[in-house]
C-alpha cells in the first residue's frame, strides 16, 4: 500500500492498517534519539538544580488497564516526589515536590519520553504494538472507577459510555489524544475530577474509532507540537516570576470526606451492565453469588431502579436531611428511559434518591 492508498482510509480501516504501524514506526525511528539525548541533558541540569527530595528524572513504571482487561505497564520519568494520588494544589506544593529540570520535563511532556522509546525498541523486536501515536490514553484502575461513578451519577451518555467501553476493550491505548490538541483538556480545571473533562474524554475518544484518518493524524501530531511549545513559553515565563517573587503556599485545610450513597460496591454494581461481556463482573455475569458487599450493593442499586421517581430538575436528591449536600446539578440524560411515577408510599426513608441508571439504559 502507498501513501496514497492510506490517505483514502477511514476510520477503522486505516487504525487496522499494516500502514498505520509502518508509519508510526518511521517517525519513532527518528524521533527516538532525540528522546534519549533529552532525556540524558535533562538529568544533567536535575543534578545540578535538584535536592536531596527531589525527583530522581529516572524511569518509573506505571500500571495501566489495556485491551481486554488485562493489565500492562507503563514507562515515565518521576518528575515529583510525594504521593501520586495527592493532586498539587498550588505552585508552592509543587516546586517543593519537583525541582527545575522536572519542572520543565513536564513542560514539554518529556516525562511521557520513555514510552516511546519502549514502544520503538518492542517494535525493533518484532513484537505487536502496545501503543500508537494518536487515540485513547489508558488510565490506571482507580481513572476507570472514576469514569464509571460519572456514569452512574447520570453525567455521561449511556451510548457514548458503552462505546468508549467497547474501545478501549478492543483497541491499543496512545500517546496522545485528539482531545488533548483539539479538545482544550489542559483547559479543565482540576483534570479528571472535571466533569467537563471526562465527557469530553469519551465523546473524542469514541469519535475517533470513526473519523481516523492519515490526515487528521498528521493534524494531531502537528497541535501537540504547537502546545508544548506553547507550555514551554509559559513555563518560561513563570519561572522567571517566582524568581523574585516566591508563590506563597495555600491552606492546608483537610478536605471533607465525602458520604452519599455512591460507594464503590454500588458504582462497580451498576456499571459493569454497561461494560463488554468480558469485562464483566462474574457475578454481573451469573456465574457466581454475590457476596455480601456486592448483594448490598446490587439491593440499593436495584432499589433506586425501580422504587423511586426522577427528580424534575434532574439533580439527585439526598436520602435524608441530615445528609450531606448534593452533588452538583447535573443534566438528566435524555437518552434513558424513566420509569412511571410511582405512589409516595412507596418512597423508601433510608434509601438513596433516583439512580441515574435505570433498565433499559443498562
Amino acid at each position: 500500500m502507498n501513501r496514497r492508498e492510506a490517505g483514502q482510509l477511514v476510520g477503522e480501516a486505516w487504525l487496522g492498517s499494516e500502514y498505520r504501524i509502518a508509519w508510526e514506526t518511521r517517525i519513532m525511528r527518528r524521533r527516538v534519539p532525540l528522546y534519549r539525548a533529552g532525556i540524558a541533558a535533562l538529568r544533567a541540569l536535575n543534578a545540578v538544580t535538584a535536592g536531596p527530595t527531589r525527583p530522581s528524572l529516572q524511569v518509573t513504571r506505571w500500571n495501566r488497564v489495556g485491551p481486554h482487561g488485562t493489565t500492562f505497564v507503563m514507562d515515565k520519568l518521576e518528575t515529583m516526589t510525594g504521593r501520586t494520588d495527592h493532586p498539587v494544589t498550588s505552585r508552592a506544593e509543587l516546586r517543593a515536590r519537583t525541582s527545575f529540570a522536572a519542572r520543565l520535563a513536564r513542560s514539554i511532556s518529556a516525562d511521557e519520553w520513555p514510552q516511546i522509546i519502549a514502544e520503538y525498541d518492542r517494535r525493533r523486536h518484532g513484537e505487536r504494538p502496545q501503543y500508537h501515536y494518536v487515540g485513547h490514553r489508558p488510565l490506571n484502575a482507580e481513572s476507570h472507577a472514576l469514569m464509571d461513578e460519572a456514569w452512574v451519577r447520570g453525567e455521561l451518555p449511556t451510548d457514548k459510555f458503552r462505546a468508549w467501553n467497547i474501545t478501549k476493550n478492543d483497541e491499543d491505548g496512545a500517546f496522545f489524544s485528539e482531545f488533548f490538541t483539539h479538545g482544550n483538556a489542559r483547559g479543565y480545571p482540576g483534570g479528571e475530577t472535571n466533569p467537563g473533562f471526562r465527557l469530553g474524554r469519551i465523546m473524542f475518544d469514541v469519535s475517533w474509532r470513526d473519523k481516523a484518518t492519515l490526515t487528521l493524524e498528521h493534524e494531531v501530531l502537528r497541535r501537540s507540537r504547537v502546545l508544548r511549545a506553547k507550555e514551554l513559553v509559559k513555563f518560561l515565563r513563570i519561572e522567571l516570576v517566582e524568581v523574585f517573587r516566591p508563590p506563597a503556599p495555600a491552606s492546608t485545610a483537610p478536605a471533607a470526606k465525602r458520604q452519599d450513597v455512591y460507594t464503590p460496591e454500588v458504582v462497580a454494581a451498576v456499571a459493569d451492565f454497561a461494560k463488554p461481556a468480558e469485562l464483566r463482573s462474574p457475578t454481573a455475569r451469573g456465574e457466581t453469588t454475590p457476596d455480601l458487599k456486592q448483594a448490598s450493593a446490587i439491593d440499593v442499586a436495584n432499589t433506586m431502579q425501580k422504587a423511586l421517581s426522577p427528580p424534575v430538575t434532574g439533580q439527585v436528591a439526598t436520602a435524608q436531611p441530615s445528609a450531606v449536600a448534593p452533588p452538583p446539578a447535573q443534566s438528566h440524560p435524555t437518552h434513558a428511559a424513566q420509569p412511571p411515577e410511582p405512589p409516595p408510599a412507596a418512597h423508601p426513608t433510608a434509601r438513596p434518591a433516583h439512580s441515574p441508571r435505570d433498565a433499559q439504559s443498562r
